[in-house]
């Protein structure tokens, strides 16, 4: 038997769905490393960027068998691998960079209120803030348990720097939390949108 969960009719067992969602990110990989050369970037940034999409493929099938014990802890990790092959895919024409206790993109945290450091530089003549993630959210979220975020909302007002936390509050529960979210920083020049991209960090609190 494993963790009851709304979704385990997809699946006879954790480990068989486990293995299905890291064959299906491996597989995907290879899709978007198409893409990359696609794009006919230079050799150098090619390799980079291929580099970056087989590390999180790796990390990705690790934190599956080593914290995906339930269907929907499963499903996150799945998805964040995903956003972050398709943002490293995309690549970043502007700095973006997302950290907690030293850590990046993949963060193990104690089991208290998370402070997520955001840090963008834009490039010449340009500025930088948070924008919405769509219509709906500010924030791309999925987590196992209940989470409260809160930030500050000068992060939406054009800067030369932006150097804010955005802290994650978690609920009472016993169980490991697992978290992924994704906050999208736009560029702009002249009070003009330019650019904009997407950050994805997965968390696991114990």
């Amino acid at each position: 038997m494993f963790a009851s969960d709304r979704d385990s009719e997809r699946a006879t067992s954790i480990e068989d769905y486990q293995n299905t969602c890291t064959e299906f990110i491996h597989d995907l990989s290879r899709d978007y490393l198409d893409w990359v050369e696609r794009y006919q970037l230079p050799k150098n940034e090619q390799d980079q960027r291929n580099k970056e999409i087989d590390d999180i493929v790796r990390k990705t099938n690790d934190w599956i068998f080593g914290f995906g014990n339930t269907i929907r802890k499963i499903d996150i990790i799945m998805n964040d691998g995903i956003n972050k092959m398709a943002e490293t895919t995309a690549g970043y024409p502007f700095q973006i960079d997302v950290s907690s206790s030293n850590q990046k993109r993949y963060i193990i945290h104690e089991k208290k209120s998370i402070k997520l450091n955001l840090r963008s530089f834009p490039r010449q003549q340009r500025q930088v803030r948070i924008c919405n993630y769509d219509k709906d959210n500010v924030f791309l979220i999925s987590s196992s348990n209940k989470i409260d975020v809160k930030y500050s909302k000068t992060s939406f007002d054009p800067s030369d720097l932006l150097d804010e936390f955005i802290v994650i509050n978690l609920n009472q529960s016993d169980d490991e939390e697992v978290i992924s979210i994704t906050i999208k920083v736009e560029e702009l020049e002249n009070e003009v949108v330019k650019e904009s991209r997407g950050y994805t960090t997965l968390l696991i609190t114990r």
